[in-house]
């Protein structure tokens, strides 16, 4: 039996109330409630991306950082965040390229502040080849970075990509297909790999799994890699 090897990130995901990582659906009783309709029902990506922010800053970007996260304050930031740079379009969302673009120019923006709280400085771009697809969410778990990830929109299919839940029965990892997704981001925070490869995500603020295998045959068959595909972060010190 092939023993598991894991490439998780250095820290605690982002969590609000217990969660594991953001959850659109927080947004749907906001005061402009069609807005919130919007993100609620396409806002995946900015999701997402709020989450690298806050993540990789280690909330310094909040005021009163870590201990003021709260879902007012995690739902201001969002919505902060949205307006300047990752508008959210009803029934498109937001572009893979768009949303590297976005995150570039709050890279930008924030130049300074970044650098004072993390040392480094960061630059995204959409789409890496699928050759290197594992290998970079690897590197990029290996540099601390939560990795946005694609799971594309099969335009002309039904299927979907499973999504496990995880046990552990006496020392063997155990996923079981508890749901199903497609066009939609998800958040990687780690790779286990043994008998089989299963990256662990967060998805509307709670903890699965997605089989690596199953993720490239549903591309392959069903939609393509430029819409099933990664943000890719580097890291660099400054």
């Amino acid at each position: 039996m092939k023993k598991t090897e894991s490439t998780k990130l250095n820290n605690s995901y982002v969590s609000v109330n217990g969660s594991f990582g953001g959850n659109q659906s927080w947004f749907e009783k906001i005061e402009d409630r069609k807005h919130g309709e919007t993100i609620r029902d396409f806002g995946c990506g900015l999701i997402a991306v709020g989450d690298i922010i806050l993540y990789v800053t280690d909330y310094k970007v909040l005021e009163g950082g870590k201990e003021s996260l709260n879902d007012t304050t995690y739902r201001d930031f969002i919505l902060s965040i949205e307006k300047k740079f990752f508008h959210v379009l009803p029934k498109l969302g937001i572009s893979g390229p768009l949303l590297a673009w976005g995150l570039n120019l709050y890279f930008f923006m924030h130049r300074k502040e970044i650098r004072k709280y993390t040392g480094s400085k960061y630059h995204a771009r959409w789409f890496v080849r699928q050759k290197n697809l594992l290998k970079r969410i690897k590197e990029m778990l290996s540099n601390d970075i939560p990795v946005l990830f694609s799971i594309g929109p099969g335009f002309f299919t039904k299927t979907k990509v499973n999504l496990y839940d995880r046990t552990d029965e006496a020392g063997k990892l155990i996923f079981k297909p508890v749901n199903k997704t497609k066009d939609h981001y998800v958040m990687i925070t780690g790779v286990y790999e043994g008998e089989k490869t299963m990256l662990e995500i967060s998805s509307w603020g709670k903890r699965f799994y997605v089989s690596y295998d199953e993720y490239i045959r549903y591309v392959k068959r069903h939609d393509n890699f430029f819409f099933s595909n990664i943000l890719y972060i580097k890291k660099k010190k400054k």
